[in-house]
């Protein structure tokens, strides 16, 4: 589970800061387990799918369910940027951070299309809130690090394979801010970007 960062106290024209960081202990278990379940899923079910026999199919489609989700583990922990956001009236900086390389990127109101709090889809167990920036048509998201295309590619083929093939998938197009755990200080981090009053 991801753990809602609080929105940092801000007052004047100091921005509003949150992150996700992801310590590289944490990295290491979910890049080892991931990489453990694919090789037991492999040499498990493996066998069943050479040769080719009427239960090949079931079995084919249990692997490629397993796969997905422990290469989505391996992916995620392996090639996912930390983020912080700091934001201002009018202007967002993310700073991308993965391992020892580090990539910035600011963006201003002219640069993004559409912004609304959402509420995040990816905890079960309790309420979080993201505020989410659409890029506009052409643009996708950048972290200025090597792995972001293929972390991107990857996570945006194992949530819907059918979609992806038809065009740029809609993880590319969005940028989305670490967790808050309250919609109303998500609303003020909209508010504060747009440079209205909350």
């Amino acid at each position: 589970m991801i753990v809602p960062m609080e929105v940092s106290p801000c007052a004047g024209d100091d921005p509003i800061v949150l992150s996700h960081i992801m310590p590289t202990p944490i990295r290491l278990i979910f890049g080892g387990f991931g990489l453990l379940g694919t090789v037991l899923l492999l040499v498990e079910l493996g066998p069943a799918l050479w040769p080719p026999t009427i239960l090949t199919l079931f079995f084919g489609i249990i692997v490629l369910g397993g796969l997905s989700v422990t290469l989505a583990f391996m992916a995620g922990s392996a090639f996912s940027p930390d983020q912080t956001w700091e934001i201002r009236p009018g202007q967002l900086t993310i700073t991308y951070t993965l391992f020892n390389k580090t990539s910035v990127k600011t963006y201003r109101l002219a640069d993004l299309d559409e912004m609304e709090v959402v509420q995040s889809s990816y905890d079960s167990d309790v309420e979080t809130y993201q505020l989410v920036c659409r890029l506009p048509i052409g643009k996708t998201v950048q972290t200025g690090l090597e792995s972001t295309p293929f972390l991107m590619a990857v996570l945006a083929f194992l949530r819907d394979p059918l979609a992806t093939s038809k065009g740029v998938p809609y993880a590319e197009t969005r940028l989305r801010s670490p967790n808050f755990s309250r919609r109303d200080a998500a609303e003020q981090a909209l508010a504060r970007l747009q440079g209205r009053k909350p």
